[in-house]
């Protein structure tokens, strides 16, 4: 993220000119995906699987989701087809296919410029593999081409992004957490909000104070 960070070099001091920014409560996870992430929890080995074990997975993912994916060409056709995907992994028991399922929905948050789905896809692998969730996420987002999003879809981005910002820094991640933050104030750029790019404006630099404070 070195290259997301650096470009935030545009926007420093703009916190300052705007003026002190409010308090900030983490937000809770989307109702949505709590049942789903509860009903993923379960014993055995949480690593990833490794590339070996995935190409059986990838050949029985095309096979019964092909016409699905296939036809996820557009916002509304991907979300539809990641909700298909989101379905199959809860109940599905092959650990690499679930694995699959989970990354292939990330693939079309990002494709789609969907950050809700992108999220989703993260939290619900998350509960059953153990990754760096918090990255993969904004890494996920980062890779969103902003000037294909309407505003609602780059406010959607910008918010998420500022929940995985107040992650970042409850975890003492402040990279990531500056990192997060300049989505978001690129994201509400987008989506010609002012008011809320002030304010995330603001919360970057102060994120970055506090990461340039803490760093030895």
């Amino acid at each position: 993220m070195r290259w997301l960070r650096a470009a935030t070099t545009g926007l420093a001091g703009l916190g300052a000119i705007c003026g002190a920014w409010p308090t900030w409560m983490l937000a809770d996870e989307p109702a949505a995906t709590r049942p789903r992430a509860a009903a993923m929890l379960e014993g055995g080995s949480r690593q990833p699987p490794p590339p070996r074990d995935l190409v059986v997975a990838r050949r029985t993912l095309r096979q019964r989701f092909g016409k699905t994916l296939f036809r996820a060409d557009s916002h509304a056709g991907a979300r539809q087809a990641a909700d298909r995907l989101f379905e199959a992994a809860v109940t599905e028991t092959d650990r690499p296919l679930k694995w699959l399922l989970l990354d292939e929905a990330r693939r079309l948050g990002m494709q789609a410029g969907d950050a809700a789905t992108i999220d989703e896809a993260v939290t619900l692998a998350a509960a059953s593999y153990d990754f760096d969730a918090i990255e993969l996420e904004i890494e996920s987002l980062a890779r969103v081409p902003l000037r294909a999003l309407d505003r609602s879809r780059a406010g959607e981005l910008a918010e998420v992004a500022e929940r995985l910002a107040t992650r970042a820094e409850a975890d003492g991640r402040l990279g990531l957490a500056v990192d997060a933050q300049m989505l978001a104030v690129r994201g509400w750029q987008r989506a010609g909000n002012r008011e809320a790019t002030r304010r995330a404006a603001i919360r970057h630099d102060q994120l970055d104070h506090a990461r340039v404070t803490a760093s030895p």
